[in-house]
């Protein structure tokens, strides 16, 4: 079968043409540690208010992409919809946006789902994302993490609520056999739920936690 962009379905060479490519969000300049996106006149390396305020508990963050159209349309329609023809594109940007990751990553942890999210959905849209970019990096997808609570959806959450849903969310079976681990997720929002994997990675032997995020809201 010919090959077509998964965005605009124009035929083409990689699954996203150079059209689509251009008209993606990028990030102009973001925080270093929770990827918000700031101003573009902030000198590099500078974190946002609130991580200055209260450090989140990794180290670094990179998001790909800002969360605004098309990519919020194209994320909502792979998870929601099993359009999976947008895998390729978006783990492909996945894999060039981890090129800004400290050095060192030396295992990846998909954002887990819970087994009857699961069951409904058919598969975990991170997992998926993050298989590339594992391959890309040489380093392994750990299988340990488990997702404890079926936490509600957290679209239309606030800060507060989502961090009282995800409380005690996460779990892991015996240790992390690695020091410096990678969470992949697709959109981090508020970014309370890396917060709290990345807590519970540490309890369980992690050294230090980095978070990759296709886009960040």
């Amino acid at each position: 079968m010919p090959q077509r962009c998964a965005f605009c379905g124009l035929p083409a060479e990689c699954p996203l043409c150079n059209g689509c490519r251009d008209d993606l969000p990028w990030q102009e300049a973001s925080c270093p540690r929770c990827a918000l996106a700031l101003p573009a006149t902030t000198p590099p390396g500078t974190s946002c208010a609130t991580c200055q305020l209260g450090p989140p508990p990794f180290e670094a963050a990179v998001a790909a992409l800002d969360y605004r159209f098309p990519v919020d349309a194209a994320i909502r329609a792979l998870k929601f919809q099993r359009r999976l023809y947008y895998l390729p594109a978006l783990s492909g940007l996945l894999v060039e946006a981890s090129a800004r990751l400290p050095p060192g990553v030396d295992a990846i942890v998909p954002v887990p789902l819970h087994r009857f999210r699961m069951m409904r959905r058919g598969f975990n849209q991170s997992l998926e994302l993050a298989l590339p970019v594992a391959k890309a990096l040489g380093v392994p997808v750990l299988s340990n993490v488990r997702r404890t609570l079926h936490t509600p959806y957290q679209s239309g959450s606030n800060r507060v609520e989502r961090r009282r849903n995800l409380k005690s969310a996460f779990g892991v079976r015996g240790r992390i056999d690695a020091r410096h681990v990678l969470i992949v997720d697709d959109v981090v929002t508020t970014g309370e739920t890396c917060r709290e994997l990345a807590v519970t990675l540490k309890r369980s032997g992690a050294e230090q936690v980095s978070v990759l995020a296709l886009a960040r809201a």
